[in-house]
């Protein structure tokens, strides 16, 4: 059954009855040229259906999808409710070059906030993040961020529309789209489009350097052999420059520092500054903010194949940090405190990537009187690739957008859902329902049971069997870590003196 129309500022849609659900797919936001930053689409003025879910960006597997279209947003609103909602604008993940919209299906927990569920798409892999504006491509800078932007704008004009609003918007995202949604929160562009802010599993380097993506620019033009016509970049079929950015990617990953080949730049221009010193300085003191990682988040990268590159460039920052044998000593004592069924690599990784870097932006954040909350994901969930790799990255994704009893089907990428054991639904719910608080009222829990992260207690709440809090800076680990840090800062200090 077809809603009623709704007016949007390009024109007026219609969406589909979904129980006690209104739901609104494929809805654009935007449209862009290659290469060019986005713009408004041309308006309409009969309703437009909006039932299913518009063409998602292209991607490894997927590179028949049309480019100009794929900017679109899918909206999910209770249905009878008579006062406007909060909402939650979700980013979601995929390496910076897989995934889409279309995997979240918001349905769920939209009934049950109420809230308003918004995800989004966005340009990805050499079309979102390709930095080509030092190469005579104008604004091909960030652009993947400045869809966001567009889609955040887009939220803020017509979200009160379907129900929800504008000024209660949280910002979330997961692995890629955490990342995006730390550099978003540092922007002025975005200021007063969102009021907190919901990051789980950001990669440790959320930022690129300028050098760097331009290094990988320049290496993307040499294998397209378009080093002296970089603008014919815009007219290379999609195959050619996904293969060629794909083979910089495997060259860059052996010979560099950094194996990284996309995310969100500090290019002076749309990230104009560090987002770790924004946060740092207080900016954004008065946005609430949730950090959360997975047990595990290594191992999905270690059993690939081949592994991960972020195995070896990982492996490599740590020994460049500590030495070889600060390696030896941080791997002696994870071997010495590993779980029976723990891999003292991965764990050592896992901290080092992910773990330790989410702390320390909670640091940041909580030393200037921003509120924050700091989270771990222990559950495994009774669904691959989490049944046989355990709590790895993206289990935490996995619970929060399940209908329970049921984990939801990822079309895009081809992850079959189905049904959930009691511990999965157990765990999902206390998930979901912190979740849906801190979306409507600020805090994921009371502070009884999960305080905020405050300095020196550091408090860690577990999402296991049993929910616990824990503090996160106890153990012979993090003493180690400490310790080689402090020695690391020192060295540092003396390099700057001389």
């Amino acid at each position: 059954m077809l809603t009623n129309a709704v007016p949007t500022t390009n024109g007026p849609v219609v969406g589909a009855e979904q129980g006690a659900v209104r739901a609104f797919k494929g809805v654009p936001f935007a449209t862009a040229r290659r290469f060019a930053k986005a713009t408004r689409p041309p308006a309409w003025t009969e309703p437009r259906r909006c039932t299913d879910y518009g063409a998602f960006a292209p991607q490894p597997g997927h590179l028949d999808q049309a480019e100009e279209s794929c900017l679109s947003l899918n909206v999910w609103t209770p249905a009878g409710v008579d006062r406007p909602l909060p909402v939650m604008v979700f980013i979601h993940g995929g390496a910076f070059v897989t995934g889409g919209g279309a995997d979240y299906d918001g349905g769920f927990l939209a009934k049950h906030g109420p809230a308003v569920i918004v995800t989004i798409n966005y340009r990805l892999g050499p079309l979102g993040f390709l930095q080509l504006h030092r190469h005579g491509l104008g604004e091909a800078n960030n652009l993947a961020l400045q869809d966001a932007l567009a889609a955040l704008d887009w939220v803020h004009a017509n979200i009160a529309n379907f129900g929800g609003d504008p000024d209660a918007v949280t910002l979330s995202g997961q692995s890629a789209g955490a990342s995006m949604v730390i550099a978003l929160a540092t922007l002025p562009q975005a200021k007063g489009k969102f009021i907190r802010a919901l990051a789980l599993s950001a990669p440790g380097r959320t930022i690129m350097s300028a050098d760097h993506a331009d290094e990988v620019a320049r290496r993307a033009l040499d294998e397209l052999e378009l080093a002296r016509d970089p603008a014919a970049i815009r007219s290379v079929p999609l195959p050619k420059l996904f293969t060629a950015v794909e083979r910089v990617g495997r060259r860059l990953a052996d010979e560099t520092e950094s194996g990284t080949v996309f995310g969100p730049v500090l290019d002076g221009t749309v990230i104009a500054r560090e987002p770790r010193d924004v946060f740092a300085d207080g900016s954004l003191r008065d946005i609430p903010l949730w950090l959360g990682s997975c047990r595990d988040e290594m191992v999905m990268f270690l059993k690939s194949t081949p592994p991960a590159a972020m195995i070896r460039t990982t492996e490599r920052q740590v020994r460049a940090a500590f030495g070889d044998a600060g390696w030896g000593r941080l791997l002696s004592y994870y071997r010495a405190t590993a779980r029976p069924d723990e891999d003292p690599y991965e764990a050592l990784l896992s901290d080092a990537f992910w773990h330790r870097p989410m702390a320390d932006l909670a640091r940041l954040h909580a030393a200037v009187g921003g509120a924050v909350w700091l989270s771990r994901f222990d559950h495994r969930p009774a669904l691959e690739p989490f049944l046989s790799q355990g709590p790895t990255h993206g289990a935490d994704n996995a619970c929060l957008w399940a209908h329970l009893p049921d984990f939801i089907d990822r079309p895009i990428l081809k992850r079959k859902g189905g049904p959930m054991t009691p511990a999965d639904i157990d765990v999902a719910a206390r998930f979901q329902a912190s979740l849906l608080r801190f979306v409507t009222m600020g805090v994921p829990d009371v502070a009884e049971a999960w305080p905020r992260f405050e300095l020196p207690h550091e408090p860690l709440a577990v999402f296991g069997q049993p929910f616990h809090v824990v503090p996160l800076n106890e153990g012979v680990r993090s003493r180690l870590w400490a310790e080689l840090s402090a020695g690391d800062n020192d060295k540092k200090k003396i390099r700057e003196a001389g």
